[in-house]
């Protein structure tokens, strides 16, 4: 559990080249709203499968994420999704150890 002093770690990179292999058995969530707030409790691990959105975070952080992206988001974080393309990604929650649950090696 995160004190109320962290922030939450963010990351973003550019999806490895298994990512179909990797997020095959993942939730997939879509969201065609131009604005959706999350509180991600647990922490997430996603990949961008479409679409384009700027995440703004409580603690002041702004993430762009766009299709081919895979974004780790820690426990407590909360965001509000500015979205200009639809999106879809496939997700992951993150155990009470901070790993993702569900990912294959």
């Amino acid at each position: 559990m995160n004190a109320s002093n962290t922030i939450p770690t963010i990351s973003r990179e550019r999806a490895p080249a298994d990512i179909e292999r990797t997020t095959g058995d993942w939730k997939t969530w879509r969201c065609d709203s131009k604005v959706f707030q999350h509180r991600y409790v647990p922490g997430a691990t996603f990949y961008v499968v479409k679409g384009r959105a700027r995440l703004t975070f409580a603690h002041g952080a702004q993430l762009d994420i766009e299709a081919g992206d895979f974004v780790s988001i820690g426990d407590g974080a909360q965001a509000v999704w500015d979205i200009s393309v639809p999106v879809e990604t496939r997700y992951t929650y993150h155990d009470d150890r901070g790993a993702t649950t569900g990912a294959r090696s």
